[in-house]
């Protein structure tokens, strides 16, 4: 199966548990006043143009390195200091195609980042392999 429909079944099966939204990552312009024209070659011209982060972005305005495809949260009840308090815990889930897929350093960098500040975060190719993530860090 394709990436999209990896990721979609992955988002799906983890809706019981776990907040999680796509995020689309890149850069698009913005008018920042003016007609927007197309040309007959198809290019468009977009005046006084600004860039756009799509999903989540740095400060400079730039998608993190290695972004993954759907972020989020997992509600967490802390024991025994702060009994009965619901936390959340950020999530992020790379989706790749049922046979795996490349995984980039910058990715696998990301997921090494999350987790060592208390997130949960993981590479999956499947539903089952994003609950293991899941389940790695609060055990059903």
């Amino acid at each position: 199966m394709r990436e999209g429909g990896v990721q979609r079944l992955i988002w799906l099966a983890l809706a019981r548990t776990t907040v999680l939204f796509r995020n689309n990552a890149g850069k698009a312009w913005l008018s920042g006043g003016g007609k927007v024209r197309r040309l007959e070659d198809g290019s468009v011209v977009v005046p006084f143009a600004r860039p756009i982060a799509l999903g989540l972005a740095k400060t400079n305005g730039d998608s993190p390195d290695g972004m993954h495809d759907l972020v989020g949260y997992t509600s967490i009840t802390i024991t025994p200091e702060m009994v009965g308090r619901r936390v959340a815990v950020f999530t992020s889930i790379e989706a790749k195609e049922s046979g795996g897929g490349e995984v980039t350093a910058e990715q696998q960098k990301f997921c090494e980042v999350i987790r060592k500040a208390g997130g949960i975060s993981g590479i999956a190719s499947s539903p089952a392999m994003a609950q293991l993530i899941i389940n790695e860090y609060c055990p059903p």
